[in-house]
């Protein structure tokens, strides 16, 4: 049986056969108003822990559905954890859904010298996860982390089994791609900037931590948010073939 054009919920609470559960607000006007669905019809649910089930929605106003049937075992993916600067929220919403789509494993917002947004609606961001995972058929969603400072990060890192990257503009680094295809990984972090960029003082720091690999993703400038999806891109890729 195809489910693809059958909704998926994330709910976080236990699944398993023949349980019933009732639904939050949004999710109950997302079936009801949003989809137009109705008592008796069918969606998949997914908590990130007990695989993905079928279910029907159980009551008239769609406030309560059941699981019947384990249509998915639940499995941990391989992938990538990003670091980034706070950006603004138009393009952070874009941020986080394309590293969910992608399959990022964990997010780290960081404060930079040239941020120019230092706090994070946690409320808003983890919804964007929420519903990127849904969409993109994921079995679980990224987890959102507490912002850190990234000169104090960078210069307290000493972890030599983490293989933590520095996406950089600098000309003389070794380009992402190429250094993959020699020291590929799947335990693997990135750090990208600001629109800015980092500053000299935060370069520094970097180069003179031995443990922060250093590499350029592209010849030119891009935004954070493309820098974001391409080094997640490229990683994926490699990922890929180390499957193969």
């Amino acid at each position: 049986m195809s489910y693809k054009n059958i909704p998926r919920l994330f709910i976080n609470k236990v699944l398993k056969e023949n349980i019933e559960i009732y639904l939050n607000v949004k999710d109950r006007h997302y079936l009801k108003n949003v989809l137009r669905l109705s008592e008796m019809k069918k969606i998949q649910v997914f908590n990130g822990k007990d695989g993905e089930w079928e279910a029907l929605i159980s009551s008239k106003d769609c406030n309560k559905v059941t699981c019947f049937k384990k249509i998915k075992k639940q499995v941990f993916e391989e992938g990538a954890n990003l670091y980034f600067s706070i950006i603004k929220s138009q393009s952070l919403r874009w941020l986080l859904e394309k590293s969910t789509e992608l399959g990022v494993k964990n997010l780290y917002p960081m404060l930079t010298d040239r941020v120019n947004v230092r706090n994070l609606n946690y409320k808003k961001a983890n919804l964007y996860l929420k519903e990127a995972s849904e969409a993109s058929e994921r079995l679980e969603l990224p987890k959102l982390h507490n912002i850190i400072n990234f000169k104090d990060f960078i210069v307290n890192f000493k972890n030599k089994s983490e293989n933590i990257i520095f996406c950089n503009e600098e000309r003389t680094d070794i380009h992402l791609s190429t250094y993959l295809k020699q020291n590929f990984s799947k335990n693997i972090s990135f750090i990208i900037g600001p629109e800015g960029g980092f500053s000299d003082d935060e370069i520094k720091i970097v180069y003179k931590n031995p443990f922060i690999k250093r590499v350029k993703i592209h010849d030119r400038i891009l935004k954070a948010e493309t820098a974001a999806v391409l080094v997640l891109s490229i990683y994926k890729n490699y990922l890929h073939l180390a499957r193969l």
